[in-house]
């Protein structure tokens, strides 16, 4: 339930790339406030909402921040899930 028209980006096992357009927010869900980046689709142009609370999603993610000034704008990536399944890690490489 995302208050905003903007929808999610769903991970799958192929390549999504996208660049970051704002800063983290909040997005209220059916289960409370989650962590949100607005990302564009390169292939699409299309701007999603990336949900960035996953452990190895996050992880890379602060890494790429950091080297960036503190700053998610303007961050270009790709990501994937390992496998199908729900709980599968995220592979997550900067690309330029």
């Amino acid at each position: 339930m995302l208050t905003d028209p903007i929808s999610a980006l769903k991970a799958s096992t192929g390549w999504i790339e996208v660049e970051t357009v704002t800063e983290a927010e909040v997005v209220l869900t059916f289960k409370g406030y989650a962590p949100v980046l607005q990302v564009r689709v390169l292939k699409s142009g299309l701007v999603k909402y990336l949900y960035i609370s996953p452990k190895s999603l996050a992880t890379v993610l602060e890494e790429m921040r950091r080297s960036n000034g503190n700053k998610f704008v303007g961050l270009k990536f790709r990501f994937r899930k390992e496998s199908e399944d729900k709980a599968s890690q995220y592979i997550v490489e900067k690309i330029e």
